[in-house]
């Protein structure tokens, strides 16, 4: 057996365990990076190299800076300035909290943002009985999961795109790539959520008292939090954001030196900023790059090239290969963790470009966009299986999503051939 064979026989039993979910997604990832090294698929640099890439280093700095920005209370006063403003009106809360919790999550983590306004709401909707957290709940949680669709550091979908450009020496995404589209997803979203959604909130789940039950602690004001680290922090916010657009410095280093400055000036000490880091999501990101890389090193991605091949023809035209591929990494990203999805689907649009004359760009561009704006089951991610706490059901989520998964499946694969172009 060639170890083009055993690094693919690998690969395909890494996602069959990712799938199957009894294993910690990471745990997995490293296993099949060890398994590549032990079977002599390639050597440990190839396989392990990718836990010191740009792309791990950036994920990491962006975890600590969303937890400066929590432990400050910078976000809470956000969130709590909205509600006043919106003074009580749930259109103008939906509305407002909408649009807040997206752009928090374009440069935040989309869960942390999602668990900053819960205890908010539910606190919101017990002193008042015009509003219903549940009315609420499900537009923020849209508006974190496509906020965070909308930037390249937003969600670790993207970061394991860029991974797999990166690691393939392949264009790579800068900060607002997906802004473009995703921005519309997002706009569409907003309108959905105000003017169907609502609606369609008020017959699923209109009858049901909100969940009393719901294990969630009100958090306590921004009173009893330092204003002096709440402005500092929020002016290396401001600046880290800066940075991001302008790229004067590589994504990785801005993010880096933004979470060393939130260390420096207190906004948040060393021991949380290390534990705030979630090292399953970077375990999982860095051992998913290094099962990829060897899978390519040792010719796996070959064989797939081969089989995808003989399965669609090399005749079909680039749009139906890219309505295709969209559909199905965002079929598969109601069930699965949105990178594993890109972890199937990207590698083959990888290895079948060249011979195509495909825009490897603008097809990944596409699949990451999809695979991230999956809303119709709350395994879909982390966000949605969050705002269960409240009281939804299972299937609130197809009800209440299904008919908006569709419109993103359409804007994705009409947006992106019309703006990139297909073929090189």
């Amino acid at each position: 057996m060639g170890i083009d064979v055993i690094s693919l026989v690998i690969f395909i039993g890494c996602i069959v365990l990712f799938i199957w979910d009894k294993l910690p997604m990471a745990t997995t990832a490293i296993i099949g990076c060890a398994l590549m090294v032990i079977c002599g698929v390639c050597d440990f640099k190839t396989a392990f190299g990718s836990f010191s890439s740009s792309t791990v280093i950036l994920t990491i700095g962006v975890m600590i800076i969303g937890s400066a920005i929590a432990e400050t209370g910078l976000a809470e006063t956000i969130g709590r300035w909205i509600i006043r403003v919106s003074k009580g009106s749930e259109t103008k809360l939906i509305a407002g909290t909408y649009l807040v919790s997206a752009l928090m999550s374009a440069f935040l983590t989309n869960s942390a943002v999602l668990a900053i306004f819960i205890p908010i709401i539910m606190g919101l909707s017990k002193s008042n009985e015009k509003i219903k957290s549940k009315n609420l709940i499900m537009p923020i949680a849209y508006g974190c999961v496509i906020g965070g669709a909308s930037t390249l550091v937003g969600s670790t979908q993207q970061m394991t795109a860029q991974g797999l450009l990166e690691e393939n020496g392949i264009r790579l995404f800068k900060t607002f790539d997906f802004t473009l589209v995703a921005g519309i997803i997002l706009i569409l979203g907003l309108f959905y959520c105000l003017f169907i959604g609502r609606k369609l909130g008020e017959k699923i789940w209109g009858n049901r008292p909100d969940d009393d039950s719901a294990d969630v602690d009100i958090k306590p004001s921004e009173e009893s939090y330092s204003k002096t680290k709440m402005i500092i922090m929020a002016c290396i916010f401001s600046v880290t954001v800066v940075l991001y657009i302008t790229e004067w410095l590589p994504l990785a280093i801005t993010s880096t030196s933004a979470a060393l400055l939130c260390i420096v000036t207190g906004c948040i000490t060393q021991k949380k900023a290390v534990l705030s880091v979630n090292w399953n999501i970077v375990g999982r990101l860095a051992g998913c790059l290094g099962l990829a890389q060897a899978l390519s090193s040792a010719g796996g991605t070959e064989l797939i090239t081969k089989g995808f091949n003989a399965l669609v023809g090399d005749s079909i035209s680039p749009f139906l290969l890219f309505c295709i591929l969209v559909f199905l990494v965002q079929f598969t990203s109601e069930f699965i963790s949105n990178s594993t999805a890109i972890l199937i689907v990207l590698p083959i649009v990888i290895a079948i470009a060249p011979d195509m004359g495909l825009n490897t760009y603008a097809f990944a561009l596409g699949i990451t966009v999809a695979s991230g704006v999956a809303l119709s089951c709350p395994l879909a991610s982390s966000t949605l299986g969050m705002s269960m706490s409240v009281g939804y059901r299972f299937n609130d989520y197809f009800k209440y999503s299904i008919i908006f998964d569709v419109v993103s499946y359409l804007v994705v694969v009409t947006l992106v051939p019309m703006i990139y172009g297909l073929t090189v």
